[in-house]
């Protein structure tokens, strides 16, 4: 890894793996790292040399240009259109997940350097009902435009991998937490709210009830394991080059619970519940989880729900 470039740099999960790429470009563990998204704050970033804020869109020619010189070794691609647009803007959908990503595949193929390319999927891609038990090997079938969209792209960067393109590595991400209260951008994002209000003790209503099933993941292992996809080397790499990261199954209950016995037993005093039968359908019934090959990769989960809060947390 020595040019490394990340689209989607200033999003939740963006912001906190380029600072960590950015203490390697510090360190001259690589040469060069290439930030690119629609905009950055100012002063986002200390002025690294090698270290280059993008802004704009990636469909856009001289963008993307930019963005691959020099041509990088390393892309973690995070640029996407989140659930909830995805679903509230169909043609938005399309542009940004799908014809955007698919202009940056072929810019890469057209480089001849067949870069390591990390792709952030989603447990989006299951879709309901869900089986009583889900590992690698489990179909998919999303029912949502965004899962539809995150495996159209699986099945692309495999089959540019197949080719010798690219050296395409898929992770499937569960609900990775916790995003800031302000930041709802994803269907999912009621767990980190829920988070920061337990946290707070303040006045959050909860879109499921406290007997939910789901699966989260703290924000600083999920950069882990982003970290360590891009480093696994070609021949460890499964039949496919896509698989989930593992995530603890806690019930909402669960993390009260915890959140009570970290923050005092008034933490809920604000939290009420508002189910929606729907919303319940696609984020609350989430069965138990085996992730086999990503623990064969030396992947795994925060631990314990304590952990997972405080990790979650970390600024």
């Amino acid at each position: 890894m020595k040019h490394v470039l990340i689209t989607g740099a200033n999003g939740y999960i963006g912001q906190a793996l380029a600072r960590a790429v950015a203490k390697r470009l510090a360190a001259k563990e690589i040469q060069s790292l290439t930030l690119v998204d629609l905009a950055f704050e100012e002063q986002s970033y200390h002025h690294e040399p090698g270290l280059r804020c993008i802004s704009g869109d990636l469909s856009d020619e001289t963008v993307l240009q930019a963005a691959l010189t020099p041509a990088p070794d390393t892309v973690f691609h995070l640029a996407s259109v989140t659930s909830r647009l995805a679903e509230e803007n169909f043609a938005l959908g399309l542009r940004v997940n799908i014809a955007g990503t698919v202009s940056l595949f072929e810019h890469l193929r057209q480089q001849e350097q067949c870069p390591v390319v990390v792709y952030a999927s989603s447990i989006g891609v299951f879709g309901t009902p869900l089986p009583q038990q889900v590992d690698d090997n489990t179909p998919v079938a999303p029912t949502l435009s965004y899962g539809t969209q995150k495996r159209m792209v699986e099945l692309l960067l495999a089959d540019y991998s197949r080719r010798g393109f690219l050296d395409g590595r898929s992770v499937r991400l569960p609900t990775v937490v916790a995003r800031p209260m302000t930041a709802e951008t994803a269907l999912s994002s009621f767990a980190s709210s829920l988070i920061h209000a337990l946290a707070a003790g303040s006045t959050y209503e909860c879109p499921i009830g406290p007997q939910g099933w789901i699966w989260l993941l703290s924000l600083p292992i999920c950069v882990q394991h982003l970290l360590t996809t891009a480093s696994i080397e070609t021949v460890r790499l499964p039949e496919g080059r896509v698989w989930n990261l593992p995530a603890q199954r806690l019930q909402v209950a669960d993390l009260v619970q915890a959140a009570k016995s970290r923050y005092g037993r008034g933490a809920d005093a604000g939290l009420r519940f508002q189910s929606n039968p729907q919303f319940d359908r696609q984020f609350a019934q989430w069965p138990p989880l085996t992730t086999a090959i990503a623990t064969q990769l030396g992947m795994q989960h925060d631990g314990d729900v304590k952990t997972l809060i405080e990790q979650a947390l970390v600024s």
